[in-house]
């Protein structure tokens, strides 16, 4: 019995010790930096763009949702192109600019793209006086609860109307041209001679 008792402590023992050390040898995942996000991470020059993605229900117009950093001292005009529409923002030096339809946040919308739901995209982000980096990004779609709100509003198109008819129509004792009674003399006619 008593020899049982020791096996077993000798199996437990050699389990414990064993699973310590696989812990051991391993790296911690505390050490690992991984992105979490839908979006994606890029930067050029003191612009810094974090979690980059598009929203895109019909896949012909998108609307960028992200964030841009600025780190330096001067105020950057940056340039968002994608499908070879491009659209400009204004980042003030040392901040932070939130692009998301939020109520209180910009939005830059696309209007003329093709960018299929579901996709990746290539996006360029450049600004005057640096290089200018691209960045793949996730389109998404707003059935995703986190972006209910964030699809562009669809470009309002022209209904064609028919013209009213109300007042065309003569009224009282008056009628329509070349509707007169009553005798007339043609002018095409002419001068038959009669002096």
């Amino acid at each position: 019995m008593r020899a049982r008792v020791l096996v077993s402590v000798a199996v437990a023992a050699t389990i414990a010790f064993g699973a310590t050390g696989c812990e051991f040898l391993s790296p911690s995942r505390t050490q690992e930096i991984r992105q979490i996000t839908d979006g994606v991470d890029v930067s050029t020059g003191t612009i810094d763009v974090r979690n980059a993605l598009l929203i895109s229900d019909s896949g012909k117009d998108a609307r960028f949702v992200g964030t841009l950093v600025n780190t330096g001292n001067g105020d950057r005009t940056v340039t968002l192109e994608v499908d070879g529409d491009d659209q400009t923002v204004e980042v003030a030096g040392n901040s932070t600019t939130v692009l998301a339809d939020d109520g209180e946040h910009d939005t830059v919308d696309f209007d003329d793209v093709s960018v299929k739901p579901g996709s990746l995209v290539k996006m360029y982000f450049s600004y005057d006086g640096a290089e200018g980096a691209s960045a793949t990004v996730p389109v998404l779609t707003s059935g995703q609860e986190q972006y209910q709100t964030l699809a562009p509003s669809p470009t309002p198109t022209s209904t064609p109307t028919s013209p009213s008819n109300s007042g065309s129509e003569p009224t009282g004792g008056a009628s329509a041209p070349g509707t007169q009674s009553g005798s007339q003399t043609d002018s095409s006619e002419g001068d038959n001679g009669t002096n």
